[in-house]
Formats: C-alpha cells, sequence, structure tokens
C-alpha cells in the first residue's frame, strides 16, 4: 500500500477508532475518582479539588456519580481552609491561647487538621479556661458585668459543663457605682 494512501486510510479511520474505543462517562469518572480519592488521602488538597472538578466537568455522568464528585471538591476545600486554620493553631500555641482556640475552633470537625491538633489543643485548654475563669471571676467582683458574661462564654464555648462557669454564671452581677 502506498504510503499516501495509508495516510488517508488512517485519517478517516482514526476518528471512528477513538470513538470505540473510548470511555464511557461513568468509567472515565470512576477512573478519575480514584485519582481524587488518593489525593485526598495523602492531603494533597490542591490535586484532589482539581481532579474532582474534572469529573463534574465530564458530561453524561450520573447523579450519584455528581454527586460523590461535589462531597469530595467540597471536602478538598475544606481541608485546605483547616490547613490555613491549623498554620494559625500552631503559630499561637506556646504564645497566644485566644489565637490558638479561636483557630482550632474554626476547622471542620472532621478534619485532618483537627485530629492533627486535638493534643496540642487538649495540653493548652486547662490554661486558656483557667485563664478566663480568672477574668470572669475578677470582672464579676468589680461590677464589670458585661466582661464577666463574655469571659464566661469563652469558657462554656469550649467546655459546656465547666461546673465553675455554670456555677459563676447563676450568680447575680451588679455593676459598681462609679
Amino acid at each position: 500500500m502506498q504510503p499516501r494512501i495509508r495516510r488517508r486510510m488512517i485519517a478517516l479511520l482514526l476518528p471512528v477508532w477513538l470513538v470505540a474505543c473510548g470511555k464511557n462517562p461513568e468509567e472515565k469518572a470512576a477512573e478519575i475518582g480514584k485519582e481524587v480519592d488518593l489525593a485526598l488521602g495523602s492531603q494533597r488538597w490542591e490535586q484532589a479539588e482539581k481532579k474532582a472538578q474534572e469529573v463534574l466537568a465530564i458530561a453524561k455522568i450520573s447523579d450519584a456519580t455528581r454527586d460523590q464528585a461535589r462531597l469530595k471538591l467540597e471536602q478538598a476545600k475544606s481541608e485546605q481552609q483547616a490547613k490555613l486554620h491549623y498554620q494559625r493553631f500552631v503559630g499561637a500555641a506556646d504564645t497566644d491561647h485566644d489565637t490558638a482556640m479561636a483557630a482550632y475552633r474554626d476547622m471542620a470537625q472532621g478534619s485532618y487538621y483537627r485530629t492533627l491538633a486535638k493534643g496540642e489543643h487538649d495540653r493548652i485548654l486547662p490554661s486558656y479556661v483557667a485563664d478566663h475563669m480568672e477574668k470572669a471571676t475578677s470582672a464579676s467582683f468589680n461590677g464589670r458585668c458585661a466582661d464577666a458574661k463574655q469571659q464566661l462564654q469563652l469558657v462554656l464555648d469550649v467546655d459546656p459543663q465547666n461546673a465553675k462557669a455554670v456555677e459563676l454564671s447563676k450568680k447575680p452581677c451588679t455593676k459598681k457605682a462609679d
């Protein structure tokens, strides 16, 4: 067969062959979905986000496949945010417990980074609570009721069952005359 005829046949048959050998949308989505799972499992959030978006860009996939891709996309985005909060938490844990506790609170409940920070959070929690209880007690004693309430709320936000905070919140606070 002459090279010119062979090239022409290939040019005519190539599109047909590619369509015949192409994967259906669900298979393609499943293949990319595995890459998303691998990226999520190895904390490569940006890559997981990109791959989940690739799945969502595939036309004619089932609603269930699309829903799964959306969930994984949201997880990747959430973990990217949690990573930023975690970095803030780590940077403040030894010096600024208020900032550290706020950063921990801002991490999503099921986040990889919240789990990573749990031990350090548990280490600083008692001093955070003691500091705010001391401020609440002082404010209450000195008639600064709004300050006392605010300090107690900070304690109750991290330890809703704190007996001392609950007890102090029930005591009347009387503003002192100037």
